[in-house]
């Protein structure tokens, strides 16, 4: 009886968090990377970058940036989801996973490329948040599979079974997310 208690208060330290990342972000999804690939060698991703990943799940935009050099973290709310990015990072020196609510940090001055992978409905939540960041206007923003509404893209990126990959930049995204938000 007692290992039933202490497997159901484990699973539950795992789950409960796990669920509300889903919740306030995305459930988990693969991103598909061949589309990402493209978008990284169109933008050059390399050594003098600074890739964020808001919701990093298993790593694989981590560990992407950082096998083109460039210095990479990713931030992940699940805690399930942030031991297998753990593992895949492992022996990337340059790549690095934060547990943690990405809405409650401030992100690097001299960020250039931020990606993430969340659902529709959280698309102007994340617009507002990135608007606030004290980073440079010519940031790039790769949105996976949702664009925002009523805002121009610099690119999309489509390949065969990949969702679309928006390309942004900040100060189209700050330019309007200010506009709306007053």
């Amino acid at each position: 009886m007692d290992y039933l208690i202490v497997g159901a208060l484990i699973f539950s330290v795992f789950l409960i968090p796990t669920a509300y990342a889903g919740v306030i972000g995305a459930p988990w999804a693969p991103t598909r990377m061949k589309a990402v690939k493209k978008a990284f060698d169109d933008i050059e991703v390399d050594q003098k970058d600074i890739v964020v990943d808001l919701g990093a799940g298993n790593g694989s935009i981590i560990a992407e940036a950082a096998v083109r050099g460039a210095y990479a973290i990713g931030y992940e709310l699940s805690p399930i989801m942030w031991i297998v990015a753990q593992i895949r990072i492992l022996g990337k020196k340059t790549a690095h996973i934060m547990y943690g609510n990405f809405f409650r940090i401030s992100l690097p001055k001299n960020t250039t490329l931020v990606f993430f992978f969340l659902m529709p409905k959280h698309m102007d939540q994340v617009g507002k948040y990135l608007a606030k960041q004290s980073i440079n206007d010519k940031t790039l923003i790769l949105s996976y599979a949702f664009p925002f509404k009523g805002v121009q893209t610099l690119n999309v990126y489509r390949e065969k079974k990949c969702a679309p990959l928006y390309l942004y930049d900040m100060s189209t995204i700050r330019f309007y997310f200010d506009t709306t938000s007053t």
